[in-house]
């Protein structure tokens, strides 16, 4: 697929569409080429063959999507999920094994069949967990309803909704935590030395305010976690806070994990 030179640019993690359009664009202006033309370099020069092999490449993944009613699924974490509804039952039963299904949060718990605005735009991709005591990747409960665990892996951006006849669908890019939500890749001010040491500190903070937790609420489960990494341990922790749905949304979408940091810090610090 590469020259025989090989590329000399690499993709980014998350490549889009939209990025790569523009770099044409502007490579086109900058050496007055045809758009064209400035698109088949782009691409040799990522080391693709032609413009459609690179936008095959970084074109949004589709995939089954369930809306969630009171619950922000995290990456990370394993997840118990009762469901009820025809389309995500149907979402579900399109799931092969192994592969991924969109969880996202619903805005009014109470909407029955939610549209694009009564559905978040960032969730979390997941997949079904095989356990020995399900037979199955979910299994019956009532008519009409099923049990599944799933495990949350990356968070996902909705770029686009499909809503087929059989179950939700959405067109979604990954979300890293090297960029801000619809916006262009930013520091924090920080050096990546100043940055070790600030989430340092702020790990130390949380477990000092969550020992204070555990003995005020005597929650010694919440306590039981060995998990310094600065990415994942806001997400085990605001699983077991009561933290409403907008507050575990908005971590959900914090993309520096120093600022993750701070709002589940904060949150523990309202909640001791």
């Amino acid at each position: 697929m590469g020259t025989s030179h090989g590329p000399r640019k690499r993709l980014p993690q998350n490549p889009s569409e939209e990025n790569l359009r523009k770099q044409a664009k502007r490579l086109a202006k900058e050496e007055g080429l045809q758009l064209a033309a400035a698109q088949r370099r782009l691409a040799t020069e990522y080391g693709y063959p032609n413009w459609a092999e690179l936008m095959r490449t970084v074109a949004p993944r589709l995939v089954p999507l369930v809306p969630l009613r009171g619950l922000v699924a995290f990456p990370h974490e394993v997840y118990p999920i009762y469901i009820g509804r025809p389309k995500s039952i149907g979402a579900l039963e399109a799931v092969a094994a192994g592969a991924l299904v969109l969880l996202v949060a619903q805005r009014d718990v109470t909407v029955a069949e939610p549209g694009a605005t009564d559905m978040y735009e960032v969730g979390t991709l997941c997949t079904v967990v095989r356990r020995a005591r399900f037979a199955a990747k979910h299994e019956r409960l009532t008519e009409g309803a099923a049990k599944i665990m799933v495990e949350g892996l990356t968070r996902a951006r909705v770029t686009r909704f499909v809503f087929d006849q059989q179950f939700y669908r959405a067109e979604v890019e990954e979300v890293a935590d090297t960029e801000r939500l619809k916006m262009h890749s930013v520091g924090i001010g920080l050096s990546d030395s100043d940055q070790a040491k600030r989430e340092r500190a702020l790990i130390r903070s949380i477990f000092s305010v969550l020992g204070s937790y555990v003995a005020r609420k005597r929650n010694i489960f919440l306590f039981r976690t060995e998990i310094e990494d600065p990415a994942v341990l806001p997400y085990v922790i605001a699983r077991r806070l009561k933290i409403d749905l907008a507050q575990q949304q908005a971590l959900l979408e914090c993309v520096s994990p120093v600022e993750r940091l701070e709002k589940i810090l904060g949150y523990l610090k309202a909640a001791t």
